[in-house]
């Protein structure tokens, strides 16, 4: 049986989770979100700030999660290709699917620093502290990772998944 994976990638902020969320039904796919398994991670812990690796060990998670399953999935996260390109190849490989796709959330950096800035999270993703020491290179540097096909796709505005679940169908099955 075929099985397609999809990446969700974008800048923090970029509406990825938000996406997420009604392209997994659109898709008839399952969603797997590194910020809410490093959460759920970080509550069996009683003291999660000692672990500073804890986000990679939710991304491993997620990969054998992606591995394990029989149907479709998409994973939500923010990979920074020139930190993440190699993860991410190695976790694709995991994931075991026949079609990979990747959706970036193409938003303007203003308003997905914004975005960041605002929301309401859990002390443990330490997103006061990214957005002073790693948010200009990260804005600057933002890209898909290219190791699938790229749907892109503005996130500043509400998004059609029923259109952009079939713009992922057609790219998945069609050459990298």
């Amino acid at each position: 049986m075929s099985k397609l994976l999809v990446l969700i990638n974008g800048l923090p902020g970029a509406g990825k989770t938000t996406l997420g969320r009604s392209l997994a039904p659109a898709l008839g796919a399952r969603l797997l979100s590194k910020d809410a398994v490093k959460e759920a991670l970080a509550d069996c812990l009683d003291d999660a700030d000692a672990l500073p690796w804890l986000g990679g060990i939710a991304m491993d998670t997620v990969w054998a999660m992606a591995g394990a399953s029989t149907g479709d999935v998409l994973i939500d996260s923010w990979w920074f290709a020139p930190r993440d390109l190699e993860f991410a190849r190695a976790g694709i490989a995991r994931g075991g699917a026949d079609r990979v796709a990747e959706v970036w959330c193409d938003v303007p950096v203003a308003i997905a620093r914004d975005r960041y800035r605002d929301r309401r999270r859990s002390p443990l993703h330490r997103d006061e502290q990214r957005l002073a020491e790693d948010w200009d290179a990260w804005a600057e540097r933002a890209a898909p990772l290219g190791l699938a096909p790229v749907v892109p796709v503005d996130t500043a505005k509400p998004v059609d998944a029923a259109d952009l679940a079939r713009r992922i169908r057609h790219a998945a099955s069609g050459p990298c």
